[in-house]
């Protein structure tokens, strides 16, 4: 059993709740229960709506930090009157980390890649927001604008008394939290997913030599932030898979849908999680299929118009957003799960280990997924599912023949997949892990 009485840990989020990313969701309901008081904060509201009932819960005490209003500017005055050097001195900081870090990117990107064709795909709220997401100017300037709302955060934490915040994404959020420890000493922490190390990584070395602890997803991601951070005195990136919930998530007899095989996916419906590239694979197929698309996003009309012109839209069914029972009873009805990320060569944006993938495997359903970041970390090819090349239509559309004619092959993957899960992937035992990062504060976080 873990104490209860704990100060506060005050958690910082980009946007909190949102519907796609209830592994987030999962973990701030787990660790609560585990005895890690948690205030939450968010630097802007959903998008949507919708949300998982979990979510539309937390979201009454989420407390969403205005990027400038009265008690903001009152906030910033007082600091710049009581420490004019300290409060200045941070934009002097970011300014100096940012020109330092101007090239990092070279470490990741793959200058030999050609543009991924279907990018001339992308909308155009689409090319904006990834112009605003990876230009590195841009990430400057909002970096340089968060100093106002991180003042009035660090004041009203130092009221409340609370004395340490984790940032959710190394990105925006990280970066509120750095400033936090630049102009109030409040100890931080942070957890890297994946387009918040990849898009833009200026200021993320600073952040790793910072931060008190670096929580992320992957070994892949945990070896990329270790070579920007720099050696260190003590480790501090350390590895958490997300983890599946193993009580929700269970085999089930596969539920019949009627009539042909169907290979369900799912995520949101933009151009990285490689939804083109599947439907293309489902219309080259030798044994028909239907195709059941979960998820909502900026892509689905020019996917609709894909299906259609590629003349499987009867087989197509784009379901939109789901809660996760319903989610649940689709991959029981799946013949195949199949997920055909792809990395946008353009500005980085990939998938690191897609928690549907684990969910999936975790219902005993078998998996094809491409073998890109971390994905290896969950699937071994043809062990636990099947791995196949981004971006390979003819090679996609091969496996899933292979594994619609060969029912052995599925039932021994599955059986794979399930057991990798139950081994590595069990939320349950990983949150107690998490859990002990944060309470143990003097062996390891703070």
């Amino acid at each position: 059993m873990l104490p209860t009485e704990r100060k506060p840990i005050a958690f910082l989020f980009p946007a909190f709740p949102v519907l796609h990313q209830t592994f987030v969701l999962w973990e701030v309901l787990a660790l609560r229960r585990l005895g890690v008081p948690i205030v939450l904060y968010s630097l802007k509201r959903p998008s949507t709506r919708t949300q998982q009932p979990e979510g539309a819960a937390l979201a009454r005490e989420v407390r969403y930090l205005p990027m400038l209003s009265g008690a903001v500017v009152r906030a910033n005055l007082r600091l710049l009157l009581r420490s004019p050097r300290r409060y200045l001195g941070v934009f002097v900081r970011l300014l100096h980390e940012w020109w330092r870090d101007r090239r990092v990117k070279n470490l990741w990107r793959d200058k030999s890649a050609p543009p991924d064709p279907a990018e001339r795909m992308l909308t155009i709220p689409e090319r904006v927001q990834a112009f605003l997401n990876e230009n590195p100017v841009m990430y400057l300037l909002r970096s340089l604008a968060l100093v106002l709302p991180a003042a009035y955060l660090g004041s009203e934490l130092r009221q409340a008394g609370i004395a340490r915040i984790h940032a959710h994404w190394a990105s925006y959020p990280a970066t509120v939290a750095l400033i936090l420890r630049w102009l109030f000493d409040i100890r931080f922490s942070f957890t890297a997913h994946a387009y918040d190390i990849y898009l833009v990584p200026q200021l993320l070395p600073v952040k790793v030599r910072t931060a008190e602890l670096v929580v992320t997803c992957a070994r892949v991601n945990a070896a990329y932030l270790e070579q920007l951070g720099g050696p260190t005195p003590r480790p501090r990136v350390l590895v958490n898979y997300h983890g599946v919930d193993l009580e929700r998530f269970v085999p089930r007899p596969q539920a019949s849908a009627g009539g042909l095989p169907r290979i369900v996916t799912c995520g949101r419906l933009q151009i990285y999680k490689g939804h083109h590239v599947l439907l293309r694979a489902c219309a080259a197929l030798r044994h028909p299929a239907c195709c059941v698309i979960v998820g909502e996003g900026p892509q689905r009309a020019n996917l609709e118009q894909l299906a259609r012109d590629l003349g499987i839209a009867t087989r197509v069914e784009f379901t939109g957003p789901l809660p996760q029972e319903e989610v649940a009873r689709r991959y029981s009805e799946a013949t195949l799960f199949v997920l055909a990320s792809i990395v946008v060569t353009s500005y980085g944006k990939r998938d690191v280990i897609p928690n549907v993938l684990a969910e999936a495997m975790a219902m005993q359903v078998p998996v094809i997924a491409t073998n890109i970041s971390g994905i290896g970390e969950l699937i071994t090819d043809g062990v636990s599912g099947r791995l196949v090349p981004p971006n390979e239509v003819d090679t996609l559309a091969r496996v899933i023949d292979e594994l619609l004619s060969d029912a052995p092959q599925r039932q021994r993957l599955a059986r794979g997949g399930v057991e990798k899960v139950r081994a590595e992937f069990d939320r349950g035992r990983n949150i107690q892990a998490l859990a002990r990062l944060f309470i143990d504060a003097q062996e390891i976080c703070f």
